[in-house]
């Protein structure tokens, strides 16, 4: 879609125009009783006079009229169409048609409804290939999901893991198998922030992680679609996940992997999006690995530094060999490719088995910390068993998911409740989509996700949530690939009704949010730990 044509100062307003204006100051008038409300219930008593009818509606037409007028001003500029980007604002009708006092709720609802309005006014004022979007969107998604995590954030200790991180971390200790060494020592770093508890210090860790996956995401869905705002989409679903969620306020590791997992997929996307440009230059002598080597060694250094943060990442190996084997084929298959040509796939592979082996040394913190806590060294034996974590071997029946049929229960169960039959739908028309169009990129994406998927069902702990959380980003881009399949579907459907075709991607974004921010301002305050002391009684009895 191209953005907004401006429309010619001094052109008399057209029907449209004047439907627009309508439809703006409605809007400005429904955020304005939302605002009457809040200030009202958020500052009462003192705002109290905000709860009688006539002060309320003078509040509620004055926002209407400042919007109208907004909204003419931009329409002279642009067009008509710029009054979509008030629709949001009518999220605000579901908190005020509840008459329960839920302040969070209503809060919830009314910034949601702004955000929305700025993205979709940035989606008409530029064009979906103007290169502003490789910083905006990150940056949408930053001020979407950051005030949600640090205002359900806990400023006390946690329990269990998030517990033992939040006191290890800071003393640089050591952890419960697999020891996490890449985890401890960023946690070090944000130990000596100037502010906060300790504790929210390392729970902020694992928000700036869950952030930064999502703007990954949104990296990984525009550089695959071209479509900021399918790409936003599901970035955005995936920050508001509960488990994602839940990981996202409290001292873990499962954030951190996420943004591994992401980063990785990105490169992986990269190195296939170059298949074509070495195809092309096969027959000629112009094709030159060194094109995509660096992208292939900052993976396998990626991969290499997931493993000291989370073993799981073992099952990002089939897909990013995958990703290198169609970046090379090219050049590889070719009959009539020299012998030197393909010895010098040697170098790169050693390249890449070092950039993979480099970031393992990180393991040597065990040793080296055991010795400096324990008074002793930590032994080959221990070291090993430690880093495999040996103790948990038993939970892992690699032939469960085989003969246990409640495990493949429990798994779509899970992916149900997190997602939900609307939104898996539409990641199974992404993944379709992706096959028919793109192939190459579904089988890497789904042998990334099957991977995680299948450790999932033969894993038997009681947290079985938290290891499906680098599936969620798969599915999360099968949802944008999704949006944007239906969006061209539905342009292809309108024909030459430009108007509607720049419109339905729009409509389609707004019509997938809107649930997604209706459940997440119902699920608030189960999510919301910034009231909650953590247990510390249990704590300080812990470590007493």
């Amino acid at each position: 879609m191209e953005a907004v044509t401006p429309t010619p100062a001094g052109n008399k307003p057209t029907d449209r125009l004047w439907f627009g204006h309508a439809l703006v100051a409605i809007c400005g008038f429904v955020a304005g009783l939302a605002l009457s409300r809040l200030l009202f219930e958020g500052l009462f008593p003192a705002w109290s006079w905000l709860g009688r009818p006539f002060p309320a509606l003078v509040l509620a037409i004055v926002a209407a009229v400042l919007s109208a007028w907004g909204g003419a001003y931009l329409a002279r500029r642009w067009g008509a169409a710029v009054a979509l980007t008030a629709l949001p604002l009518l999220l605000n009708v579901l908190w005020l048609l509840d008459p329960a006092i839920n302040l969070a709720r209503g809060r919830f609802l009314f910034v949601a409804g702004w955000w929305l309005a700025a993205v979709v006014l940035a989606h008409l004022l530029l064009s979906e290939t103007d290169q502003r979007w490789q910083w905006l969107g990150p940056l949408f998604i930053v001020a979407a999901l950051a005030p949600v995590y640090l205002l359900t954030m806990s400023h006390a200790v946690g329990e269990a893991d998030a517990f033992e991180f939040q006191v290890v971390a800071p003393q640089l200790g050591i952890a419960h198998p697999t020891g996490y060494p890449l985890y401890l020592l960023l946690g070090k770093l944000f130990s000596l922030l100037p502010s906060g508890t300790m504790a929210w210090r390392i729970n902020l860790a694992s928000a700036v992680y869950a952030v930064l996956a999502a703007a990954v995401v949104f990296r990984l869905g525009r550089q695959l679609l071209r479509r900021p705002l399918a790409a936003l989409a599901g970035a955005a679903l995936l920050g508001l996940l509960p488990v994602y969620w839940s990981q996202a306020i409290i001292a873990e590791v499962y954030t951190l992997h996420a943004l591994i997992v992401a980063s990785a997929l990105l490169l992986m996307l990269r190195l296939i999006d170059n298949w074509r440009w070495a195809a092309e230059n096969v027959p000629g002598e112009t094709w030159n690995m060194a094109r995509d080597r660096k992208t292939m060694v900052a993976l396998a250094f990626l991969l290499g530094l997931g493993l000291t943060n989370h073993l799981t990442t073992v099952f990002l190996l089939p897909p990013a060999a995958l990703a290198i084997l169609i970046n090379l084929w090219p050049g590889i298959s070719r009959k009539r490719s020299n012998v030197s040509r393909r010895r010098s796939l040697i170098p790169l592979f050693l390249q890449l088995l070092l950039a993979f082996l480099l970031p393992l040394l990180l393991y040597a913190y065990l040793p080296l910390r055991w010795a400096a806590l324990n008074g002793e060294p930590m032994g080959m034996g221990r070291f090993v068993d430690w880093v495999v974590a040996g103790r948990f071997h038993g939970a892992l029946q690699w032939g469960a998911w085989l003969h246990d049929p409640t495990r493949r229960q429990i798994v779509a169960r899970l992916f149900l409740d997190e997602w939900g039959w609307v939104y898996l739908s539409l990641a199974a028309i992404g993944l379709g989509w992706l096959f028919a169009r793109r192939w190459r990129v579904a089988l890497v994406l789904l042998a990334a996700a099957a991977g995680f998927t299948f450790y999932a069902l033969n894993y038997y702990v009681p947290d079985l949530a938290v290891f499906l959380i680098p599936a969620h980003v798969v599915v999360a881009v099968w949802v944008a690939v999704g949006l944007a399949a239906l969006g061209e579907l539905a342009g292809r459907a309108l024909g030459r009704m430009k108007t509607m075709t720049a419109v339905v991607p729009i409509l389609l974004f707004l019509l997938v949010m809107l649930p997604a921010i209706r459940v997440t301002s119902d699920r608030w305050h189960l999510m919301n730990q910034s009231g909650r002391d953590g247990g510390e009684t249990w704590a300080r009895g812990v470590l007493a």
